[in-house]
């Protein structure tokens, strides 16, 4: 058996707990995704706009062992997955992931801003973590980078979604762990970040090919600002270019360094609305 066609390359509605059932068994070559934090987030950066909206399933973990249980069944041998968390959260996610895959590491992704929070009483947030498993071996792809990776955030202002992950940071993790032409899945996809990774792979400074995306999201409205923003508008990134201004290789050290990656200040607009 293999995906459905109708799904590859495009952002399922509905529930990534009903859709991942319906995926045959070792069928998926990476995840990489964001899920909720089980914390009722709500952001309140917005005040000129709208707030916002929450998020489905953000109020417990209960749902994360069958979850990584679906995740550990639909990937192929010899693969990864890179779930984002954060430090509250992190030990519930690396229990149920660790029980399934080889936790490698926990990646260290530096903000070029920070969160709000407890402004008197707790320091300001700047970075999320990034749990980094396989299932089975497999080498990453490129040459050996730090476990702490520096690259601007969506500015608030331009986001469609609350926790909308900066699509150069998704793209560097696809690459390192992805061939050209593998099924990339995403179960929380928002407003199809992933989806966009894989589509920019071809026309960044990378490998300069693109993976196939499979992306799932609850909510119909991300799922319509997906579709009408980025992931509708594909052909546009193939004006897109890094600005290798400031992209300079580090000099070789005899060390492993963190590496910035500079994120395009108005890559939201590949998400906006017209």
């Amino acid at each position: 058996m293999s995906i459905s066609s109708d799904w590859i390359n495009n952002i399922v509605c509905g529930s990534c707990f009903d859709l991942m059932r319906d995926l045959p068994d070792d069928t998926v070559d990476l995840v990489v995704t964001d899920p909720p934090y089980g914390i009722d987030y709500q952001s309140n950066r917005r005040t000129a706009r709208e707030k916002l909206p929450k998020f489905a399933n953000d109020i417990s973990l209960e749902w994360v062992p069958e979850w990584v249980d679906e995740v550990h069944r639909v990937l192929k041998d010899n693969t990864h997955f890179y779930c984002f968390t954060r430090f509250d959260t992190y030990p519930v996610f690396y229990r149920e992931i660790a029980r399934r895959f080889d936790v490698k590491n926990c990646l260290i992704w530096v903000k070029n801003n920070h969160g709000s929070g407890d402004l008197n009483g707790s320091y300001a947030p700047q970075y999320e973590m990034i749990i980094f498993g396989a299932k089975g071996k497999r080498h990453l792809n490129g040459k050996r980078d730090s476990d702490v990776m520096e690259c601007e955030n969506v500015p608030s202002a331009q986001r469609f979604h609350a926790t909308q992950k900066p699509v150069e940071l998704l793209r560097v993790l696809i690459e390192k762990s992805s061939d050209p032409g593998d099924v990339v899945l995403d179960p929380f996809a928002g407003t199809g970040s992933c989806g966009l990774a894989c589509k920019a792979a071809s026309h960044h400074d990378g490998d300069g090919h693109e993976r196939n995306f499979l992306l799932f999201e609850l909510n119909p409205e991300f799922v319509r600002k997906a579709r009408a923003g980025g992931l509708g508008r594909q052909e546009e990134l193939l004006e897109v270019r890094r600005d290798k201004r400031n992209l300079a290789e580090p000099k070789q050290r005899s060390t492993i360094r963190a590496r910035r990656y500079v994120a395009r200040k108005d890559q939201s607009l590949w998400l906006a609305l017209e």
